[in-house]
C-alpha cells in the first residue's frame, strides 16, 4: 500500500524487490526525484523519529502545526485518521 501511494503522489511506478532490498523508480526526472525522496523518508522512519522542515518542500510539503495535547486526535487510533486525511487529498 505504501508503494502505491508513493507511486500516486510522485506520478513515478515504483517495483519492489524484497530479495535484495532494492525498489526500482521509473518515470520522468521529476517523478523519479520526488519518489526517491518519499522512500527514503519512509525508510527512516522504521529506524526512528523523522524531522522534516521547510528545507524539505519542493512544492509538495504543507506543514500545519500541532499542539502537543493535539498530537493523538490527529494521528488517530494507530495513525488511522491521519491516513484518512493522506487518501482524501
Amino acid at each position: 500500500k505504501t508503494k502505491q501511494k508513493i507511486g500516486r503522489v510522485s506520478g513515478a511506478s515504483l517495483e519492489l524487490h524484497e530479495r535484495n532490498n532494492t525498489v526500482e523508480i521509473f518515470g520522468s526526472d521529476e517523478a523519479r526525484r520526488k519518489a526517491r525522496k518519499y522512500v527514503e523518508l519512509v525508510r527512516a522512519q522504521r529506524v526512528g523519529p523523522v524531522n522534516v522542515d521547510e528545507s524539505h518542500d519542493d512544492g509538495d510539503l504543507t506543514m500545519i502545526a500541532v499542539p502537543n495535547n493535539c498530537v493523538g486526535f490527529v494521528t488517530g487510533s494507530q495513525g488511522n485518521f491521519l491516513r484518512t486525511c493522506e487518501e482524501e487529498w
